[in-house]
């Protein structure tokens, strides 16, 4: 990138900026995605007890929308997102459940109209709402687990928060229930994750709806590798400024395949998902979204 950027310059992409949050958050398709990016915990078995030890999880993936259905002015709109995670699984059990902790801080960039010569692209890079989740996972027995984790998002005055309703400065409680079913060489599992955000610190105004995600897989394990079904159902489920309720409220549902590979300890995933079904997406249009993953024991029993 060029060093010599002119005021010009810098008055014409501080304008676009906001014409393309304009576009986004004004023309009916303005309603933001979950604070928890839909899909990203598919075949990350939250109902499974892990073994004691923590456990570091990167999840990445680049995300395209386009075609006909994008907001008047958009003709599409990239996005990279990553994901680090790291997962504690502790010594301690409390009602027969393993206690166990995770924590993860998200990190977007978004593009509008990339490589448009008409002068309506713009780029967009920070943080989605860090946070922490704790709680209890069950062996039932038979192949079957469950677990049950509370926690929260911490707020972020961010330009993605503020300008394009991806996270924003509000807090948010998460409750995620997960189920898991490991036997015979599958791997079946689902989370069921519930989000509700308070208001906007800065100007006391509730700008993100409450919502319903839940993420899930069918893996058949063979050996060392993996093949399997992935998918997501995300949806609003009550009123905020973001999708003036019984309107524009948000909705999905996104299916896709996975493939991975163990190496030793550590296993590697690719895998890619495609919206089926989007309402009122940010922009408006449909995902393509291609996901990669790494999954490495930083020390396990």
């Amino acid at each position: 990138m060029s060093g010599q950027i002119s005021l010009r310059g810098v008055e014409s992409r501080v304008a676009l900026s906001v014409i393309g949050a304009t576009m986004l958050l004004g023309a009916g398709t303005g309603v933001a995605d979950p604070v928890s990016p839909a899909g990203w915990t598919s075949n990350i078995q939250l109902g499974f007890p892990l073994p004691e030890g923590v456990y570091f999880i990167d999840t990445a993936y680049y995300m395209k929308r386009s075609g006909s259905t994008l907001a008047p002015g958009l003709k599409e709109i990239d996005g990279i997102v990553n994901i680090p995670t790291v997962a504690w699984s502790t010594p301690a059990t409390v009602l027969g459940g393993r206690l166990e902790f995770i924590g993860f801080a998200a990190q977007a960039g978004v593009g509008i109209n990339p490589g448009s010569v008409d002068g309506s692209s713009s780029w967009h890079r920070d943080f989605y709402n860090p946070a922490l989740l704790g709680g209890l996972v069950w062996d039932l027995g038979d192949g079957w687990s469950v677990g049950e984790f509370v926690g929260g998002f911490a707020p972020v005055d961010t330009d993605i928060g503020n300008n394009l309703g991806l996270g924003g400065n509000f807090w948010t409680f998460a409750n995620v229930f997960g189920v898991a079913y490991n036997k015979d060489g599958w791997s079946l599992s689902a989370n069921l994750i519930y989000l509700n955000s308070g208001d906007d610190l800065d100007t006391g105004v509730n700008v993100q709806p409450d919502t319903v995600d839940v993420d899930f897989a069918a893996v058949k394990h063979i050996n060392k590798s993996e093949i399997g079904l992935v998918g997501s159902a995300s949806a609003d489920v009550s009123d905020a400024l973001r999708n003036n309720w019984g309107d524009k409220e948000f909705s999905q549902f996104s299916l896709g395949g996975l493939v991975g590979h163990s190496f030793g300890s550590v296993t590697a995933e690719i895998f890619a998902t495609r919206s089926l079904v989007a309402n009122n997406q940010v922009g408006g249009g449909k995902d393509t979204r291609l996901w990669t993953r790494i999954l490495i024991p930083l020390s396990a029993q």
